[in-house]
């Protein structure tokens, strides 16, 4: 995005991307709805390496949602990624991007076991799962609001506005707004779909039994888990799902917007993204603040992966790529500026020819025209991965998009392979 000596210097870069095998530095590439065509193609064919790079930003959907949270316009413009996929103002911002997660699947899990039991309507399941979301807010941000950052002079001389102002970055740059992660969406939405639509809508199953078969992690009730496994997906396109989608961002974004100061003179960013709580929040992990969750309602055996990022839950069939696209542009990414790309996996023989690299290309349109704000695009060989788990020495160069960064899958924790290898992967 930008004038003709820019997009020159992208296509460099791009090309010289696509002769190596590195997995950093992390590329990032700028688009929006207009884009042309023939620089995607070029990043289409970065894709093909299967580094994981690039990953998209879709000005269309960045820009107002950063001014919507206080940055001026032309700082706003001037935004890069930080980190694995939240935005910063460069030689502005001290702003602190990962304070934690909001556990969605937590969230939806707390509010099943509170009403169920108890007969109440499904308007009140979802004043439950709000409450405990605005509580998570409040916990994670409650955590942060002490931090005291050590003076860091070379730092702050670095920066546009430190010397001017007379003040040292730690006690604050001109943008200190602490950003939040709302974690497992698609996971959380399609156990509150499942719920509504065979417990309270079509009154299929009865709640005391589906409590039971949660507690249980499903043992002796597997004909109900195939039951509830049956209901809306997100990333589907579906109504059903999406909608319960875009109310569980909304709740974490009002409990955001609620906080005024964040101790620091900033606001607190809600964005989309799982990080490593896809897997954190499944099975542990030492010191962390959110907790465990068991066996959901969509059908999840206590101890599955949760997605990652803005993807299908796992095991989802879907409808194909553009169907996932149209489930995420329905989320209001005005409110949710904090970064959290819609994740897919390719097959590695979508890359066959230049009529299926310019697919590629016009996907990733696609993803910008529908008013996505972030897009990631990992290209697999499940077989290869296989191997290479079985016989690391063999394929110590295999590179693969983790969350919001790529390494060498040999080095990976087994947890996290066996999660990239089982995501849902499209064609096109």
């Amino acid at each position: 995005a930008g004038g003709c000596g820019v997009n020159a210097l992208t296509h460099m870069v791009l090309r010289v991307a696509c002769e190596v095998n590195m997995i950093d530095p992390k590329i990032n590439l700028r688009v929006d709805r207009d884009t042309d065509l023939s620089l995607l193609e070029l990043a289409a064919s970065l894709t093909r390496r299967g580094l994981g790079f690039p990953q998209y930003s879709n000005d269309d959907a960045v820009i107002p949602g950063l001014v919507r949270h206080g940055y001026g316009l032309e700082d706003a413009r001037d935004y890069t990624v930080a980190a694995c996929w939240e935005y910063c103002i460069p030689g502005k911002g001290m702003d602190v991007v990962n304070i934690g997660a909001v556990s969605l699947p937590a969230a939806v899990q707390a509010g099943v076991e509170k009403t169920l039991g108890r007969g109440d309507s499904f308007e009140r399941l979802l004043d439950e799962i709000k409450c405990d979301i605005h509580a998570q807010v409040q916990s994670r941000v409650a955590a942060y609001r002490g931090l005291i950052l050590p003076p860091a002079p070379w730092y702050s001389v670095l920066m546009s506005d430190c010397l001017e102002r007379g003040r040292d970055l730690s006690t604050g740059a001109t943008y200190n707004n602490f950003g939040l992660h709302a974690a497992c969406s698609a996971d959380a939405a399609d156990a509150l779909a499942a719920v509504k639509r065979f417990v309270y809508d079509e009154r299929a199953v009865d709640p005391l039994q589906l409590l039971a078969a949660l507690a249980h992690d499903w043992c002796g009730f597997e004909a109900l888990r195939e039951t509830m496994a049956s209901g809306p997906r997100v990333g589907d396109n579906d109504a059903a799902a999406d909608t319960l989608l875009t109310f569980l961002f909304d709740a974490v974004a009002d409990a955001c917007e609620l906080i005024e100061d964040n101790g620091r003179g900033g606001c607190v960013r809600p964005g989309t993204g799982s990080a490593m709580y896809y897997v954190w929040l499944a099975r542990g992990h030492e010191g962390m603040a959110e907790p465990v969750v068991g066996a959901t309602a969509e059908g999840r055996y206590a101890g599955d992966f949760f997605s990652s990022s803005l993807a299908a839950s796992p095991g989802t069939r879907g409808r194909g790529p553009l169907s996932l696209l149209q489930s995420f542009s329905k989320v209001d990414y005005l409110r949710l500026c904090n970064g959290g790309p819609i994740t897919m996996e390719l097959s590695d023989t979508a890359f066959q020819s230049p009529d299926s690299i310019r697919k590629v290309a016009l996907l990733v349109r696609s993803f910008a025209r529908l008013g996505c704000q972030q897009l990631q695009l990992n290209t697999l060989d499940v077989a290869l991965l296989k191997e290479a788990k079985a016989h690391p020495e063999r394929h110590r160069n295999v590179i693969v998009r983790v969350w919001g960064w790529s390494g060498y899958f040999c080095e990976l924790a087994p947890e996290y392979q066996d999660h990239v290898i089982g995501r849902h992967m499209h064609g096109l």
